[in-house]
């Protein structure tokens, strides 16, 4: 009997996403194919596809085993999206990629805006610079030009109050 449990093969088809993305954190199996965390990004392989995705891109991610659910938003994205994984087996990555996760989200804070309504202000960063999100729960009222206005100034406030 062993004390340690031998980690089974890395697949190939991931191993070969997953090089060109950074060291390898962790890895798991989950219904449609793999899903790794690299030092630089979420890799998934499914179906043949494969799908990579920054952490600078990241927003919250949450474990309800066995479900696995990571929130992005990119640069220019006005609404985040939301992916999730059901795992087949427990394993390192949910903890990899909270860690992955919170070392890229510098600033995680919601107001309440008199025109907006609440407003989650996220600041992400990666090796040069710092990226502000404003994920409004009613996106209509924060394309607006008193919306945009009050959401500019909030951030102010916050790139002021934090130093960035």
């Amino acid at each position: 009997m062993s004390w340690f449990k031998k980690s089974p093969a890395l697949p190939n088809e991931l191993a070969a996403a997953v090089a060109p993305q950074g060291r390898l954190l962790a890895w798991a199996t989950h219904s449609g194919g793999h899903i790794a965390a690299t030092k630089n990004a979420l890799v998934e392989v499914c179906d043949q596809v494969t799908t990579v995705t920054p952490w600078i891109e990241s927003v919250q991610a949450k474990w309800e085993p066995p479900t696995l659910t990571v929130v992005f938003q990119g640069q220019t994205d006005l609404v985040p999206t939301s992916r999730s994984w059901i795992l087949d087996e427990a394993s390192q990555l949910p903890r990899a990629i909270r860690d992955r996760v919170t070392s890229a989200v510098v600033v995680d804070r919601v107001f309440e805006l008199p025109n907006v309504g609440k407003v989650r202000f996220v600041a992400r960063k990666d090796e040069t610079s710092v990226y502000w999100s404003a994920i409004a729960d009613d996106p209509a009222a924060s394309q607006t030009q008193i919306g945009q206005i009050e959401i500019a100034k909030a951030v102010a406030e916050l790139r002021s109050t934090f130093g960035i």
